[in-house]
């Protein structure tokens, strides 16, 4: 990815700012307050999305009322895109404008920025002077190793901070021998409360006990209830006896009366008989009415005049079609409206695709599409690839002259290979010369050194062998004045040699060899000879440098080469291939009858013109048909109606004919109605007329059975005979009643006709004894009940001392907590066992090859005085050119940055065929020296040949080309240069 350009349309204090970056490397330059900072604010939200209130960052809207936010003009692989962001979500609104015109949204963006994050790339691609002091602050020696390997494996410290946070989540939660964390204090908690629980629950046997006597009075008390019940029911009956005696004594007396035949009477007699007089009278006067109404219904039928059923039904056929007819005619006129527009439509869809006639026989399959979206699509990718070689081979032109005029500067600045060897051999000469010279001081004052050690060990031999032969020499004399003739012959022979010897003992006379004095004096006139004869004032070292770049320079030229002739070759098969498919899109126009001006981009909606002209023919085909068969049934429809018309007299117009049929229907309606409502009166007077005369005779005929059946003959007898029905049916109800009753209160007739015999007095006396039975169970009842009154109170007191439950409870709630704390404490395990293998999964993965090009990098950098980066144990280490290793403690402050800079630079080289972004420096070399600043700003313009790198300064670099320089002013509203 590279970014051609910016527009800002608001953003911070920056206001309708555009700005260019035409090369690989720009040096932004400006003082402060110029707008760096936002700049590198922007390019960040354009891509990623606005600042939100979770995010440390200012979101810099303009308070002037300008549009936030702007626009990045972007190249990927080769295509031009247009990244606009507006305000409008907490992140902003995205569109993503491509070269072909297509409008793409976020997440198209996303996927093309491979789903990395803000952060993320704030950490791996973007470095400031901020994010280089971290690296000196008062680390520790594993926390400034860590922060090293962190920026050569993962960019940020985001995986390491995450295993540190968790692990002190963990100890805040558990701890094998803490009292403090959570999960310690509450397995302690959760033991008392066993021993508690245990203590409570030694109370339960005495419960038990109480409960087994409980259950004792129980069964006592509730056989006195049962006795007391029986007594009082006992009691109850006695009352219901006393209660029902009246009534049983009139049972008996209504059982005596009734011993009797009993009357009988019809049933509703009376009013039957009553109705049948009442209704004798009415008929007499309907049956008078009825006849003079029949009179005038036969009148007016004889004055009725309507249409036969037949042509009343051919009539009623035609008006029942009207709607349909109608419909028809409407249906008529759409279809030839349908078929005028269709062919309208297919004389513009003709002139759409230029041709004067119809060819239906054209493939509009879609497999004739998805040949010519194939294409059209190949031919595209051809043509981008064609116009990539083209830009590449001009890029490979330009680079080739770069390498030639390189070539010829450094011809010019070579000295002659004869000069060069005895460069070589007079250094070689000089500084054995140097050594020697040096050797032979050294060796000179280890001479000097020797000689007086050994002078000293001489002095010291002769004074000990002297003493020695002294001694020997007195102890022969001693030995001789003892009479011991051979020690004392002995001893003296070896002290008088002991003192010969003394005389004897010299130094050795040590002298350095003049042989490597002569050497040193060779080595002199040899490096005098070569000074004099030959031009050796030049730096062999830049001559060396120089041969090997010249060396690079061939070698990279046949490189380019070798690549011109390789994209050479592609590019002939690519316009091959391109020509192939015009071609094809040529024969494609001309099979489907198209001009061959016509776009072959436009040639899928041509194929798609021409089957919209194919389905508006078939439906004008369609449409036509279905006019003919309405035109059809219409015609057929108006010769019926007119020979239906004629039979029925009626005048026939075609204009009017449902009018003139409607009317003839109503006016035989209103007739036919008249005749019907009276024939249906006709019909009903003479059936309520014979209905009438029926029921009179029937009254006629119940009055006489009613007397029939009490075997009467006038209406006085007929009453006489009723009253005494009624009194004895009175008293077969009141017998019937107080027999329910009694039966009702399980009373039969030998206990009725046994308690008809007692007297009341009786029964109240055995009434009386009774009650004095059931009070003195009742007394004994209660001294009982109040016996387990006392119990239960005592068991409920120990039920409802929630002590023990509550304990429970309390510890089952502990216990659940503990339970949470351990399943968080065994998830933050997981977690951290998660995040430490990834961590160690990247490192063993991308370290070596981070390392490897850590070292080039550093190389570069240091120029060669610290030539490897060391990755060993977890540890990173440098190697020093005189070979000594160095931990990243050892190094000073510049170079210790340096080590971080390379570090980083090789991730962001081991990631940039999946993450090719541009990289963003912000005045991030403070603390070089104006030399080691220099060889910085020479290697990121060296990598700006593979990677896009933005360089933000408020120091301006004068090595930097002026093309490759942006200037910007604080003058608001001024155009960037």
């Amino acid at each position: 990815m590279k970014i051609i350009s910016l527009e800002i349309y608001g953003y911070g204090q920056l206001m309708s700012r555009k700005i260019k970056f035409d090369q690989s490397f720009m040096q932004i330059y400006g003082e402060n307050e110029a707008g760096k900072s936002t700049i590198q604010a922007f390019i960040h939200s354009i891509l990623f999305g606005f600042p939100t209130k979770k995010e440390n960052e200012p979101r810099l809207e303009p308070r002037l009322g300008n549009q936030y936010g702007g626009k990045l003009e972007l190249e990927f692989d080769g295509q031009k895109v247009e990244v606009e962001r507006v305000k409008g979500r907490v992140t902003g609104d995205v569109k993503v404008y491509l070269s072909n015109g297509k409008i793409k949204d976020e997440e198209w963006l996303k996927q093309k920025l491979n789903y990395i994050n803000k952060k993320t790339y704030q950490g791996i691609f973007s470095f400031n002077v901020l994010g280089l002091q971290d690296i000196h602050k008062n680390l520790t020696e594993d926390q400034l190793q860590m922060y090293l390997l962190q920026a050569g494996a993962l960019g940020s410290t985001e995986f390491t901070g995450m295993s540190d946070l968790m692990q002190s989540e963990k100890e805040a939660l558990y701890k094998k021998n803490g009292k403090n964390p959570v999960l310690n204090v509450q397995l302690e908690q959760l033991n008392d409360l066993e021993i508690k629980i245990k203590n409570e629950e030694k109370k339960l046997s005495e419960y038990e006990k109480l409960q087994d006597e409980r259950d004792k009075i129980s069964r006592r008390l509730n056989q006195l209830k049962d006795n007391l019940g029986n007594l009082t029911n006992r009691l109850t009956n006695k009352e219901k006896e006393i209660s029902l005696h009246n009534d049983v004594v009139e049972w008996k007396k209504l059982e005596t009366n009734l011993n009797i035949e009993p009357y009988e009477f019809p049933e509703q007699g009376i009013e039957r008989y009553e109705s049948a007089v009442r209704s004798n009278e009415s008929i007499k006067r309907d049956l008078t009415l009825r006849n003079e109404k029949l009179a005038q219904v036969v009148h007016t039928l004889n004055h009725v005049n309507v249409m036969s059923e037949r042509d009343e039904k051919a009539l009623n056929s035609i008006r029942q079609r009207e709607s349909d007819i109608k419909e028809k005619h409407h249906e008529l006129k759409q279809l030839n409206k349908q078929i005028d527009d269709t062919e309208r439509d297919n004389e513009l869809l003709r002139q759409d695709i230029g041709w004067n006639d119809e060819y239906l026989d054209v493939d509009t399959s879609e497999a004739m599409k998805t040949h010519i979206a194939e294409v059209n699509r190949v031919k595209e990718e051809n043509v981008v690839e064609r116009e990539q070689i083209k830009r590449t081979l001009n890029q490979l032109d330009i680079e080739r002259d770069r390498y030639n005029n390189n070539v010829d500067r450094l011809h010019n600045d070579l000295v002659s290979d004869e000069n060069y060897e005895q460069k070589k051999v007079y250094n070689q000469k000089a500084l054995e010369l140097g050594e020697k010279k040096s050797l032979y001081k050294k060796m000179e004052e280890s001479f000097k050194k020797q000689k007086e050690e050994s002078e000293k060990r001489s002095k010291q031999y002769k004074l000990a062998s002297c003493i020695g032969g002294i001694l020997l020499i007195a102890i022969a004399i001693y030995a001789f004045i003892a009479s011991q003739l051979i020690f004392s012959a002995i001893f003296a022979i070896v002290g008088i040699i002991l003192v010969v010897l003394s005389f004897f003992i010299k130094s050795k006379n040590l002298d350095h060899d003049q042989a490597f004095s002569k050497e040193i004096d060779e080595l002199e006139e040899k490096v005098k000879h070569l000074k004099q004869f030959y031009d050796l004032d030049f730096n062999l070292d830049e001559q060396t440098k120089m041969r090997q770049e010249l060396e690079g320079y061939y070698q990279s030229q046949e490189i380019l080469n070798t690549k011109k002739a390789e994209l050479k070759k592609e590019l002939e098969q690519v316009e091959e291939i391109i020509e192939q498919k015009e071609r094809a899109l040529k024969e494609t126009k001309a099979s489907i009858h198209v001009s061959n001006q016509l776009s072959s981009q436009l040639l899928n909606d041509a194929l798609t013109t021409i089957k919209k002209i194919k389905q508006n023919r078939f439906e004008i085909k369609r449409l036509t048909k279905l006019r003919d068969e309405k035109h059809s049934d219409l015609e057929a429809f108006y010769l019926e109606a007119e020979s239906i018309v004629s039979h029925a007299r009626l005048h026939y117009q075609k204009v009017s004919l449902f009018h003139d049929v409607k009317q003839a229907l109503d006016e035989h309606q209103k007739e036919f109605n008249i005749q019907s409502r009276n024939v249906e009166q006709q019909a009903l007077l003479t059936n309520e007329i014979t209905a009438l005369s029926k029921r009179l005779e029937e009254n006629n005929n119940v009055i006489q059975s009613l007397f029939s059946f009490i075997n009467v003959e006038d209406e006085e007898s007929y009453y006489r005979h009723h009253k005494s029905y009624i009194s004895y049916n009175e008293d077969m109800e009141r017998f019937n009643y107080l027999t329910e009753l009694l039966n009702n209160h399980n009373y039969d007739y030998d206990k009725n006709t046994q308690l008809s015999y007692m007297t009341k007095t009786d029964l109240e006396n055995e009434r009386n004894q009774l009650e004095l039975q059931v009070d003195e169970y009742n007394d004994n009842y209660l001294n009982v009940q109040a016996e387990l009154s006392d119990l239960n109170a005592k068991i409920n007191h120990m039920e409802t001392d929630e002590t023990l439950s509550a304990l429970r409870h309390e510890y089952h709630l502990l216990k659940d907590k503990v339970n949470e704390t351990a399943n968080d404490w065994a998830a933050l395990s997981y977690l951290q066992n998660l995040v430490e293998a990834h961590i160690k999964q990247i490192k063993d993965k991308r370290l070596p090859y981070v390392v490897k090009d850590a070292t080039d990098i550093l190389s570069a950098l240091t120029e060669d005085r610290y030539n490897q980066v060391i990755y060993e144990d977890q540890n990173v280490q440098v190697r020093h050119e005189n070979g000594q290793v160095f931990h990243p403690t050892e190094l000073s402050q510049s170079t210790k940055e340096l080590l971080y800079i390379a570090l980083r630079f090789s991730l962001i080289k081991s990631l940039q065929k999946y993450y090719p972004f541009p990289i963003i420096v912000d005045d991030a070399f403070v603390h070089f020296d104006k030399h080691r600043k220099e060889i910085m700003i020479k290697y990121l313009m060296s990598m700006s040949e593979d990677i896009q790198i933005l360089y933000f300064t408020c120091n301006k670099d004068q090595n930097v080309p002026q093309k490759q320089t942006i200037t910007l002013t604080k003058i608001e509203g001024a155009k960037s240069k």
